[in-house]
């Protein structure tokens, strides 16, 4: 509090005191604290801020690196041809017969193997 606060509103000086004495408490509490090789962890309410590279100016805003990360990672919202139920279905049919299909290609090829294959005892 400047000197004008004490001249100008001296009702106000005593309103405040025990809420100026109780910071100044906490900030000694703190720096002892800090003294014994603590980490003194506070929380800080409001938006981030961030430090221009450039000047070291505090910056209220999102830094443009970590903006730019941000849109590079959100996923694009394409609709695929498997927008509808009916259409996940049918592809899901068509695999399935796929499979089937390649399935018994596979049973006659080895059916074919099995009968080339010759008898020799010795």
């Amino acid at each position: 509090m400047g000197g004008c606060d004490k001249q100008c509103f001296p009702m106000k000086q005593g309103v405040l005191a025990p809420v100026l004495h109780r910071v100044q408490e906490r900030k000694e509490r703190e720096a002892r604290a800090a003294e014994g090789g603590w980490t003194v962890v506070t929380r800080h309410k409001g938006r981030k801020t961030t430090t221009d590279a450039e000047s070291g100016i505090v910056v209220g805003s999102v830094a443009q690196v970590v903006a730019e990360n941000t849109l590079a990672k959100k996923k694009t919202k394409e609709v695929g041809l498997d927008f509808y139920r009916f259409q996940r279905k049918e592809a899901q049919r068509n695999e399935i017969m796929m499979l089937q299909c390649k399935f018994e290609l596979d049973k006659k090829r080895i059916q074919q193997l099995r009968a080339a294959r010759k008898f020799r005892p010795y």
